[in-house]
Protein backbone atom coordinates (compact mmCIF):
# COMPACT_ATOMS: atom_id res chain seq x y z
CA UNK A 1 0.00 0.00 0.00
CA UNK A 2 0.86 3.35 -1.11
CA UNK A 3 0.53 5.24 2.18
CA UNK A 4 1.22 4.09 5.93
CA UNK A 5 -1.26 1.95 7.78
CA UNK A 6 -1.39 2.42 11.33
CA UNK A 7 -3.49 0.70 14.62
CA UNK A 8 -6.20 3.01 14.03
CA UNK A 9 -7.06 2.26 10.49
CA UNK A 10 -6.86 -1.34 11.40
CA UNK A 11 -9.56 -0.70 14.25
CA UNK A 12 -11.82 0.64 12.06
CA UNK A 13 -11.90 -2.02 9.40
CA UNK A 14 -11.86 -4.61 12.28
CA UNK A 15 -14.52 -2.33 14.16
CA UNK A 16 -12.45 -2.71 17.38
CA UNK A 17 -11.19 -0.19 19.50
CA UNK A 18 -7.25 0.38 19.28
CA UNK A 19 -6.70 -0.53 22.92
CA UNK A 20 -8.36 -4.36 21.76
CA UNK A 21 -6.06 -4.30 18.70
CA UNK A 22 -2.67 -3.25 20.22
CA UNK A 23 -3.96 -6.53 23.26
CA UNK A 24 -3.74 -9.07 20.40
CA UNK A 25 -0.63 -7.57 18.43
CA UNK A 26 0.87 -7.81 22.16
CA UNK A 27 -0.75 -11.46 23.14
CA UNK A 28 -2.80 -10.92 25.73
CA UNK A 29 -5.39 -13.87 26.85
CA UNK A 30 -8.28 -11.51 27.68
CA UNK A 31 -9.73 -10.92 24.48
CA UNK A 32 -12.98 -12.76 22.59
CA UNK A 33 -11.79 -15.29 19.71
CA UNK A 34 -14.35 -13.24 17.55
CA UNK A 35 -12.43 -9.78 18.16
CA UNK A 36 -9.16 -11.87 17.46
CA UNK A 37 -10.08 -13.01 14.28
CA UNK A 38 -11.24 -9.51 12.81
CA UNK A 39 -8.33 -8.12 13.97
CA UNK A 40 -5.92 -10.86 12.46
CA UNK A 41 -8.11 -10.33 9.64
CA UNK A 42 -7.55 -6.80 9.05
CA UNK A 43 -3.97 -6.96 9.76
CA UNK A 44 -3.89 -9.24 6.98
CA UNK A 45 -6.22 -7.07 4.35
CA UNK A 46 -4.17 -3.86 4.91
CA UNK A 47 -0.43 -5.62 5.31
CA UNK A 48 0.20 -3.44 8.53
CA UNK A 49 3.18 -3.94 9.98
CA UNK A 50 3.41 -3.22 13.78
CA UNK A 51 5.75 -0.87 15.06
CA UNK A 52 8.46 -2.35 16.85
CA UNK A 53 9.03 0.93 19.32
CA UNK A 54 5.23 1.34 19.94
CA UNK A 55 5.47 -2.76 21.02
CA UNK A 56 8.53 -2.58 23.21
CA UNK A 57 6.64 -0.20 24.75
CA UNK A 58 3.37 -2.32 25.56
CA UNK A 59 5.96 -5.11 27.01
CA UNK A 60 6.95 -2.07 29.69
CA UNK A 61 6.60 -2.62 33.55
CA UNK A 62 4.24 0.42 34.09
CA UNK A 63 1.11 0.80 32.81
CA UNK A 64 -1.62 3.05 32.37
CA UNK A 65 -4.30 3.64 34.88
CA UNK A 66 -7.88 5.49 33.76
CA UNK A 67 -9.59 7.42 36.10
CA UNK A 68 -13.44 9.38 35.36
CA UNK A 69 -15.23 10.53 37.76
CA UNK A 70 -17.48 13.68 38.49
CA UNK A 71 -15.46 16.26 39.83
CA UNK A 72 -12.13 16.14 41.94
CA UNK A 73 -12.63 18.94 43.67
CA UNK A 74 -15.15 16.76 45.67
CA UNK A 75 -13.48 15.62 49.10
CA UNK A 76 -14.55 11.39 48.01
CA UNK A 77 -13.42 11.61 44.63
CA UNK A 78 -10.00 13.82 45.43
CA UNK A 79 -9.39 11.23 48.43
CA UNK A 80 -9.80 7.97 45.97
CA UNK A 81 -7.69 9.51 43.53
CA UNK A 82 -4.53 10.13 46.02
CA UNK A 83 -5.06 6.85 47.10
CA UNK A 84 -4.14 5.50 43.49
CA UNK A 85 -1.90 7.78 42.50
CA UNK A 86 0.41 7.49 46.45
CA UNK A 87 -0.14 3.15 45.56
CA UNK A 88 0.80 3.05 41.58
CA UNK A 89 2.35 6.38 40.17
CA UNK A 90 5.42 5.94 42.52
CA UNK A 91 6.34 2.31 40.75
CA UNK A 92 6.55 4.47 37.37
CA UNK A 93 2.61 3.70 36.18
CA UNK A 94 0.54 6.71 34.39
CA UNK A 95 -2.90 7.58 35.96
CA UNK A 96 -4.73 9.66 33.57
CA UNK A 97 -8.40 11.35 34.85
CA UNK A 98 -11.33 13.30 33.32
CA UNK A 99 -13.64 15.21 35.19
CA UNK A 100 -17.52 14.37 33.42
CA UNK A 101 -19.62 16.57 36.40
CA UNK A 102 -21.87 14.25 35.42
CA UNK A 103 -22.09 15.35 31.72
CA UNK A 104 -22.94 12.23 29.89
CA UNK A 105 -21.75 13.36 26.54
CA UNK A 106 -18.27 14.59 28.10
CA UNK A 107 -18.06 10.83 30.08
CA UNK A 108 -18.04 9.60 26.38
CA UNK A 109 -16.01 11.39 25.50
CA UNK A 110 -13.42 10.84 28.37
CA UNK A 111 -13.84 7.08 27.90
CA UNK A 112 -12.79 7.20 24.19
CA UNK A 113 -10.07 9.29 25.19
CA UNK A 114 -8.45 6.61 27.95
CA UNK A 115 -9.18 3.95 25.00
CA UNK A 116 -6.86 5.77 22.35
CA UNK A 117 -4.35 6.43 25.31
CA UNK A 118 -4.88 2.13 25.41
CA UNK A 119 -4.99 2.84 28.91
CA UNK A 120 -5.04 -0.63 30.74
CA UNK A 121 -7.89 -0.38 33.01
CA UNK A 122 -10.43 2.17 32.93
CA UNK A 123 -11.98 2.93 36.78
CA UNK A 124 -15.17 5.16 36.57
CA UNK A 125 -18.13 7.01 38.69
CA UNK A 126 -20.73 6.38 35.81
CA UNK A 127 -23.64 8.27 34.83
CA UNK A 128 -25.33 5.16 33.86
CA UNK A 129 -25.87 6.46 30.48
CA UNK A 130 -22.85 4.81 28.72
CA UNK A 131 -22.62 1.19 30.18
CA UNK A 132 -23.27 -0.53 27.00
CA UNK A 133 -20.63 1.21 25.56
CA UNK A 134 -18.58 0.59 28.60
CA UNK A 135 -19.75 -3.11 28.53
CA UNK A 136 -18.99 -3.42 24.76
CA UNK A 137 -15.42 -2.17 26.22
CA UNK A 138 -15.14 -4.73 29.00
CA UNK A 139 -16.09 -7.75 26.53
CA UNK A 140 -13.28 -6.26 24.36
CA UNK A 141 -10.55 -6.88 27.03
CA UNK A 142 -10.49 -3.73 28.81
CA UNK A 143 -10.69 -4.15 32.47
CA UNK A 144 -13.63 -1.86 33.67
CA UNK A 145 -14.32 -0.90 37.71
CA UNK A 146 -17.25 1.08 38.37
CA UNK A 147 -16.97 2.94 41.78
CA UNK A 148 -19.61 5.22 44.12
CA UNK A 149 -22.57 3.67 41.55
CA UNK A 150 -23.57 0.39 40.46
CA UNK A 151 -24.36 -0.57 37.19
CA UNK A 152 -28.10 -0.76 36.02
CA UNK A 153 -28.25 -3.45 33.48
CA UNK A 154 -24.56 -5.10 33.68
CA UNK A 155 -22.28 -6.90 35.72
CA UNK A 156 -18.21 -4.79 36.75
CA UNK A 157 -15.95 -5.41 39.13
CA UNK A 158 -17.41 -2.55 40.98
CA UNK A 159 -16.94 -0.93 45.23
CA UNK A 160 -19.72 1.69 46.25
CA UNK A 161 -21.40 2.32 49.84
CA UNK A 162 -25.69 1.17 49.99
CA UNK A 163 -26.89 4.42 49.30
CA UNK A 164 -30.68 2.87 49.53
CA UNK A 165 -29.59 1.58 52.89
CA UNK A 166 -27.81 4.93 54.11
CA UNK A 167 -31.37 6.75 53.49
CA UNK A 168 -33.14 4.54 55.03
CA UNK A 169 -31.03 5.02 57.84
CA UNK A 170 -30.78 8.99 57.68
CA UNK A 171 -34.73 9.16 57.89
CA UNK A 172 -34.54 6.76 60.49
CA UNK A 173 -32.49 9.36 62.34
CA UNK A 174 -33.97 12.39 61.09
CA UNK A 175 -37.42 11.34 61.92
CA UNK A 176 -36.47 10.20 65.91
CA UNK A 177 -35.02 13.49 66.37
CA UNK A 178 -38.19 14.58 65.34
CA UNK A 179 -38.20 15.84 61.87
CA UNK A 180 -41.79 15.64 59.47
CA UNK A 181 -40.82 18.27 57.07
CA UNK A 182 -37.69 17.24 55.41
CA UNK A 183 -35.97 18.48 51.67
CA UNK A 184 -33.78 16.29 49.48
CA UNK A 185 -31.64 17.74 47.57
CA UNK A 186 -29.30 15.26 45.19
CA UNK A 187 -27.87 15.61 41.81
CA UNK A 188 -29.24 13.95 38.60
CA UNK A 189 -32.56 11.53 38.64
CA UNK A 190 -30.92 9.51 36.60
CA UNK A 191 -28.05 8.14 38.50
CA UNK A 192 -28.42 5.19 39.70
CA UNK A 193 -27.35 6.99 43.44
CA UNK A 194 -30.42 8.70 43.62
CA UNK A 195 -32.62 5.80 42.55
CA UNK A 196 -31.51 4.18 45.38
CA UNK A 197 -31.76 6.83 47.80
CA UNK A 198 -35.06 7.33 46.42
CA UNK A 199 -36.08 3.60 47.08
CA UNK A 200 -34.83 3.42 50.25
CA UNK A 201 -37.03 6.25 51.47
CA UNK A 202 -39.54 4.52 50.03
CA UNK A 203 -38.86 1.50 51.81
CA UNK A 204 -38.63 2.92 55.39
CA UNK A 205 -42.23 4.99 55.04
CA UNK A 206 -43.86 1.60 53.68
CA UNK A 207 -42.04 -0.49 56.70
CA UNK A 208 -42.88 2.35 59.17
CA UNK A 209 -46.39 3.31 57.99
CA UNK A 210 -45.50 6.76 57.48
CA UNK A 211 -46.33 9.47 54.86
CA UNK A 212 -43.86 9.63 52.39
CA UNK A 213 -45.26 13.05 51.80
CA UNK A 214 -43.05 14.27 54.42
CA UNK A 215 -40.12 14.52 52.39
CA UNK A 216 -39.55 16.76 49.61
CA UNK A 217 -36.67 15.73 46.80
CA UNK A 218 -35.13 18.18 44.66
CA UNK A 219 -32.73 16.70 41.53
CA UNK A 220 -30.79 18.83 39.79
CA UNK A 221 -26.61 18.49 39.49
CA UNK A 222 -24.19 18.23 42.12
CA UNK A 223 -23.13 21.33 42.30
CA UNK A 224 -22.42 24.42 44.76
CA UNK A 225 -24.69 26.17 42.47
CA UNK A 226 -27.81 23.92 42.38
CA UNK A 227 -27.61 23.96 46.19
CA UNK A 228 -27.91 27.51 46.27
CA UNK A 229 -30.76 28.00 43.72
CA UNK A 230 -33.14 25.43 45.59
CA UNK A 231 -32.19 26.88 49.21
CA UNK A 232 -33.18 30.19 47.89
CA UNK A 233 -36.11 28.80 46.10
CA UNK A 234 -37.37 27.15 49.15
CA UNK A 235 -36.75 30.71 51.23
CA UNK A 236 -38.64 32.59 48.47
CA UNK A 237 -41.58 30.39 48.72
CA UNK A 238 -41.81 30.59 52.24
CA UNK A 239 -41.59 26.82 52.61
CA UNK A 240 -38.55 25.90 54.72
CA UNK A 241 -38.33 22.83 55.99
CA UNK A 242 -36.76 21.29 59.63
CA UNK A 243 -34.38 19.70 57.61
CA UNK A 244 -32.89 19.31 54.52
CA UNK A 245 -30.28 16.47 53.77
CA UNK A 246 -28.07 17.09 50.55
CA UNK A 247 -26.40 13.94 48.35
CA UNK A 248 -23.18 15.76 48.17
CA UNK A 249 -20.51 17.72 50.44
CA UNK A 250 -20.30 20.53 47.27
CA UNK A 251 -24.52 20.80 47.68
CA UNK A 252 -24.03 21.69 51.38
CA UNK A 253 -21.48 24.55 50.26
CA UNK A 254 -24.85 26.01 48.44
CA UNK A 255 -26.94 25.53 50.71
CA UNK A 256 -24.97 27.07 53.43
CA UNK A 257 -23.56 30.15 51.62
CA UNK A 258 -27.74 30.86 51.18
CA UNK A 259 -28.30 30.80 54.45
CA UNK A 260 -25.68 33.11 55.75
CA UNK A 261 -26.73 35.37 52.84
CA UNK A 262 -30.20 35.13 54.40
CA UNK A 263 -29.29 34.89 57.98
CA UNK A 264 -30.57 31.29 59.13
CA UNK A 265 -28.52 29.73 61.67
CA UNK A 266 -28.15 26.17 61.71
CA UNK A 267 -29.08 24.34 63.68
CA UNK A 268 -31.47 26.54 65.31
CA UNK A 269 -33.41 27.15 62.09
CA UNK A 270 -32.62 25.04 59.74
CA UNK A 271 -30.96 21.09 60.52
CA UNK A 272 -28.79 20.39 57.73
CA UNK A 273 -27.13 16.61 56.52
CA UNK A 274 -24.81 15.51 54.19
CA UNK A 275 -23.63 12.23 52.36
CA UNK A 276 -19.67 12.82 52.94
CA UNK A 277 -18.25 15.61 55.11
CA UNK A 278 -15.95 18.63 54.15
CA UNK A 279 -12.38 18.02 53.61
CA UNK A 280 -11.71 19.85 57.06
CA UNK A 281 -14.82 19.38 58.45
CA UNK A 282 -13.59 19.76 62.29
CA UNK A 283 -13.44 23.62 61.44
CA UNK A 284 -16.76 23.99 60.28
CA UNK A 285 -19.42 25.29 63.20
CA UNK A 286 -21.26 24.09 63.47
CA UNK A 287 -19.76 20.42 63.01
CA UNK A 288 -21.83 18.79 60.13
CA UNK A 289 -24.01 15.60 60.78
CA UNK A 290 -23.07 13.44 57.49
CA UNK A 291 -23.36 9.65 56.24
CA UNK A 292 -19.76 8.05 56.27
CA UNK A 293 -19.01 8.06 52.21
CA UNK A 294 -16.65 4.88 52.63
CA UNK A 295 -13.84 6.74 50.85
CA UNK A 296 -10.87 5.49 52.45
CA UNK A 297 -12.09 2.19 52.25
CA UNK A 298 -13.28 2.13 48.67
CA UNK A 299 -9.99 3.40 47.82
CA UNK A 300 -8.68 0.53 49.25
CA UNK A 301 -10.33 -1.75 47.58
CA UNK A 302 -9.19 -0.01 43.91
CA UNK A 303 -5.65 -0.41 44.88
CA UNK A 304 -6.48 -4.23 45.07
CA UNK A 305 -8.91 -4.34 42.40
CA UNK A 306 -5.95 -2.62 40.20
CA UNK A 307 -3.52 -5.05 41.25
CA UNK A 308 -5.90 -8.27 40.70
CA UNK A 309 -6.23 -6.66 37.07
CA UNK A 310 -2.60 -6.64 36.44
CA UNK A 311 -2.37 -10.10 37.75
CA UNK A 312 -5.24 -10.83 35.48
CA UNK A 313 -7.79 -12.07 38.23
CA UNK A 314 -9.74 -9.56 38.65
CA UNK A 315 -13.50 -10.66 39.58
CA UNK A 316 -16.56 -9.56 38.38
CA UNK A 317 -18.16 -8.79 41.11
CA UNK A 318 -19.59 -6.18 43.11
CA UNK A 319 -18.63 -4.68 47.00
CA UNK A 320 -21.62 -2.85 48.86
CA UNK A 321 -20.40 -1.11 52.31
CA UNK A 322 -23.01 -0.82 55.02
CA UNK A 323 -23.20 3.25 55.50
CA UNK A 324 -22.44 5.00 58.97
CA UNK A 325 -23.84 7.86 60.49
CA UNK A 326 -21.72 10.27 62.07
CA UNK A 327 -23.39 12.56 64.52
CA UNK A 328 -22.38 15.93 65.13
CA UNK A 329 -24.26 19.43 65.93
CA UNK A 330 -26.02 20.23 62.76
CA UNK A 331 -29.51 18.44 63.08
CA UNK A 332 -31.73 19.89 66.16
CA UNK A 333 -33.48 17.63 68.31
CA UNK A 334 -36.70 18.59 67.98
CA UNK A 335 -38.37 16.29 70.44
CA UNK A 336 -36.37 18.25 73.17
CA UNK A 337 -36.53 21.46 71.79
CA UNK A 338 -32.95 21.63 71.90
CA UNK A 339 -29.59 20.84 69.29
Amino acid sequence: MSSVVTIKDVAKRAGVSIATVSRIINGADNVGEQYRIAVRKAIEELEYQPNVVAQSMKKRAFRTIGVIMSDFSVPFFEKILKKIEKAYRKKGNLVLFVNTYDDPEIEKNGIQFMVEKQADILIISSTGVNEDYLFRLQDSGIDIILIDRRSKNHLFPSVYVDKRAGMYQVLEYLTKMGHKEIVVISGSRQLTTNYDRYSGASDFFYENSLDPNMVRYFFGSYSEEYGYSVMEELIQNEKLPSVIFVGSIVLAVGVILCCKEHHIRIPEELSLMSSGDFALGRLIEPRLTYVYDGAEEIGQYLVEMIQASFEKRLEKRSTVLRPQLILNQSVRDLTKGEV
